[in-house]
């Protein structure tokens, strides 16, 4: 072992401090304990017989001012006076004398007093330093050798005990030197699990900021079902639940947890759609275990599934376009030529009852597809939105007239509610007009009671719990089967014989290409309610 690490000098810092002082306070204790003994075998009839045998008078003395001395250490350590270095000598010194003084009056070395030395040595060197407790052991040896020479020159032995001292003093180095080593490896050992929590500490706080910071919500569940962890991104697309960490997943999302189920029950299966609340986004949610394989969590994976969707749609509209530019003169023109016969046709003073019937029919259908030809083709044929801010008020008044005029409608069937009056939304004013005429047409065309008890009721303003615009066209219709809702934003799809199937996925489209989300919610009065809302959120002091 080197030299220069056997004078390592143990640095006491704030960290230590309290610990090298918890140590001395140990080794004090001890020393308080050792003379109270001593002191209770003079006043008992249970002392040893070797125990003074040589010198008792010079015993007592002894045992008497150990405990004083020791009995004045400890209660000067209680008060942090003095630095530990100069009190662990202090003591080391008065046990080397003291011991030693009752060793030589019990007969020396045999008495076997000299190792209670050790056991101090061994204490005083956890909390000393190198240099100090390699001290300490030099001064207990000096002081065992001295006894030993001063008995041999008092006539007290026949023969020196130079081989008993001198394996005492090895065993008081040894000692010091196992100690202070000891020591030294428990206070790297503890700095290095101190170094090692702030670094997982650090790294657990790291990897929180970027769970939260994803854009992908993250979700982990124990076996047990109860949510441990859930990000902001998880929270925001569940819809802001109440129910959060540590309650049962079916508190969060009820919706989560039946595809939860499903997943349970086939695990092979990887992503689920789900909808979390009536307006959120579509969702997609991938399961996997992890952790213990006995009691294995689940991290759930949540996506929004709107990305994806606008991105298969545009793949879409990019073969619809080219195909309705291969197509479009092909059908065109024929239709066109079919369209100018049937109107010849039926012109003809000499067409009577079916054959002017037929003329109808081809008249009416011509025209059907000729206007699903124009949708596709200003369906293919978008510019990209040139949004700005606009002030609701003076737009939708003039939307509103437009509406009525278009439609012939009264008055009091379109009914035009703003709040707060003051609204400015960023909006490309021709495309909005386009969904907003749209969504009117379709409520109009689907109503099948007479046309005058028709109600129309046309809601924007700005969400106060989201702070988003919103536009709502709700009306008295019969509404919509529970089977067709998933499918009336779908192209082509239609539920009457004469409709294209093209206007609610057009005005779907315009939405998100505007940043807007276009739905559907069943009116609780009956009817139906299309609701947009923007999702750029506006300025809270504009939403107050």
């Amino acid at each position: 072992m080197r030299a220069d690490h056997l004078a390592h000098t143990l640095v006491v810092t704030p960290d230590n401090r309290h610990q090298v002082r918890q140590v001395l306070r140990l080794y004090l204790s001890y020393r308080v304990l050792l003379s109270l003994i001593f002191t209770l075998f003079l006043f008992t009839d249970m002392e040893p017989s070797f125990l003074g045998s040589s010198y008792p008078g010079l015993y007592i003395v002894t045992v008497l001012i150990y405990l004083a001395l020791s009995l004045a250490s400890f209660a000067l350590c209680r008060t942090d006076l003095i630095t530990a270095d100069i009190e662990y000598v202090f003591a080391i010194l008065v046990d080397s004398i003291a011991i030693t003084l009752m060793m030589h009056a019990s007969g020396g070395t045999s008495s076997g007093l000299g190792m209670l030395l050790g056991i101090s040595i061994a204490l005083a060197g956890i909390g000393m330093t190198g240099r100090i407790a390699m001290l300490s052991a030099a001064i207990a040896t000096l002081a065992i050798l001295a006894e030993a020479y001063l008995s041999l020159l008092a006539g007290t032995r026949s023969q020196p005990a130079y081989t008993q001292v001198a394996m005492l003093g090895l065993s008081y180095f040894a000692l010091a030197l196992l100690a202070h080593e000891l020591s030294n490896r428990a206070t790297e050992s503890e700095k290095l699990a101190h170094r090692q929590g702030i670094d997982i500490a650090n790294l657990t706080e790291l990897n929180e900021y970027i769970i939260q910071q994803m854009q992908t919500g993250i979700i982990v569940l124990d076996h047990q079902q109860h949510v441990r962890l859930l990000n902001d991104a998880a929270w925001s697309l569940l819809g802001a639940p109440d129910s959060t960490v540590g309650h049962p997943l079916r508190q969060v999302s009820s919706a989560l947890q039946q595809e939860f189920d499903k997943w349970q029950t086939t695990p092979s299966s990887r992503a689920h759609n789900l909808h979390a609340i009536l307006e959120g986004e579509d969702l997609q949610a991938h399961f996997t275990n992890v952790g213990n394989p006995e009691q294995p969590g689940t991290l759930i994976y949540l996506q929004d599934a709107s990305e994806a969707s606008a991105a298969a749609q545009q793949i879409k509209l990019a073969s619809l376009g080219r195909l309705v530019a291969s197509i479009a003169h092909e059908i065109r023109n024929p239709l066109g030529a079919i369209s100018h016969a049937s109107q010849l046709l039926e012109e003809s003073e000499e067409l009577q009852g079916v054959d002017k019937r037929m003329t109808e029919i081809i008249s009416n259908n011509t025209v059907r597809l000729n206007q699903v030809i124009e949708n596709i083709l200003a369906l293919s044929r978008r510019t990209p939105p040139q949004r700005i801010p606009v002030l609701l008020k003076p737009w939708l008044d003039e939307q509103q007239t437009e509406l009525i005029n278009s439609h012939k409608l009264a008055q009091r069937q379109l009914l035009l509610n703003l709040s707060p009056a003051d609204t400015t939304l960023n909006i490309d004013r021709k495309q909005l007009s386009q969904v907003i005429h749209s969504l009117v047409e379709n409520a109009i065309k689907h109503f099948d009671q007479s046309r005058d008890k028709l109600e129309l009721i046309w809601s924007a303003g700005i969400l106060q719990e989201s702070g988003q615009g919103f536009m709502e066209i709700t009306d008295n219709g019969p509404g919509i089967s529970k089977d067709a809702v998933d499918k009336i934003f779908d192209p082509f799809f239609t539920t009457r014989n004469n409709g294209t199937g093209l206007g609610l996925y057009i005005a779907k489209e315009l939405c998100e290409m505007n940043n807007i989300r276009l739905t559907y919610l069943p009116s609780p009065m009956g009817g139906s309610c299309f609701r947009l809302k923007f999702r750029d959120s506006i300025p809270r002091e504009q939403a107050s």
